[in-house]
């Protein structure tokens, strides 16, 4: 064995040990340098206090605690003590997206922590956490600047809108919050996922999520629009009755027709006269997708005569 493998080998070995030791590396913690977050306060009067009863509370002393003003403030403390103009520690309100998202995703590896460094739409519009959450003097839960839905709203004016429409999602009531549907999508939306914008809706509808033998490809996340429940519903207000994009009442049926035409239906003995002004889904009653009917047809049309056209 050569000199190049021993070193490789030795290299290892004493990684191992140290894993097998507990000394794997760790974030800095107010115990690490703890006359830095002193020395913090005698500039920042008051600024320690700001953090009391938070996730973010600094108890210098305790040996469990793990924040210190150095885990959000990077830079060089130890220089910074001693010219603190030359040597500014990093304010991560006044950073990039990116940047803060790195810094905050010291200790937050949530899946909305991950999308932040990747695609969500704040980074992509270049507000980061400070955007929506404050670390000083905050009250609210999560650290949130407000409290939902009013935070949402300071940006998201048209969807307080149709928060107050006549069939809706009860944000406005407080039943449910914006964070419960959009914090979904960041753990779902994930590239070569087979889950999607459905996989939100299903935590409260899980009666439609199958999987079902004869699939209605409008409601699949992986249809031509991937549009999953959106293809028909409106996700937070709709002035129709389920929230539904269009009517599907007589005699245009707008919600069906946008994606089907079916010449039978409408020319023929029974669909073209009795069957006529009849609303698509007295029929069709599966239409999120059936276990034994690939029409989606109710098995109470066999009396009727349907099934001399029709198989159940």
């Amino acid at each position: 064995m050569n000199a190049a493998r021993v070193l490789i080998v030795l290299s290892i070995t004493f990684i191992g040990l140290c894993v097998n030791a507990g000394l794997t590396p760790r974030q800095p913690s107010a115990q690490d340098t703890p006359a830095i977050s002193e020395n913090c306060a005698d500039c920042h009067e008051g600024k320690l206090e700001t953090l009391s009863g938070s996730v973010h509370e600094i108890r210098i002393g305790d040996p469990n605690s793990t924040v210190s003003c150095n885990g959000c403030h990077i830079g060089d403390p130890e220089r910074h003590m001693d010219d603190p103009d030359e040597y500014k520690l990093t304010n991560p309100a006044d950073t990039s997206v990116q940047v803060m998202a790195g810094i905050c995703a010291k200790c937050h590896s949530t899946s909305h922590q991950q999308n932040m460094q990747e695609f969500n739409v704040h980074a992509e519009n270049d507000i980061n956490c400070s955007g929506c959450h404050a670390v000083h003097s905050n009250v609210h839960p999560t650290l949130l600047k407000e409290r939902e839905p009013e935070l949402c709203y300071t940006c998201h004016l048209k969807t307080e809108g149709d928060f107050a429409r006549a069939f809706r999602h009860p944000v406005a009531d407080g039943i449910i919050t914006c964070s419960e549907c959009h914090l979904t999508l960041d753990e779902t939306h994930r590239e070569l996922s087979f889950r999607g914008i459905a996989e939100v809706c299903w935590k409260c509808h899980n009666q439609f999520q199958g999987p079902f033998p004869y699939d209605h490809l409008a409601t699949v996340y992986f249809s031509t629009q991937e549009g999953g429940c959106l293809n028909c519903h409106e996700p937070h207000g709709s002035n129709l009755p389920r929230m539904t994009k269009q009517p599907y009442d007589a005699p245009n049926f707008a919600l069906c027709s946008q994606c089907h035409s079916v010449p039978k239906h409408d020319n023929n003995d029974r669909h073209g006269s009795s069957f006529a002004g009849v609303p698509c889904n007295d029929c069709h009653v599966d239409i999120h997708g059936s276990y034994d009917n690939r029409y989606f047809l109710s098995p109470a049309l066999r009396g009727q005569g349907c099934d001399r056209c029709h198989s159940f």
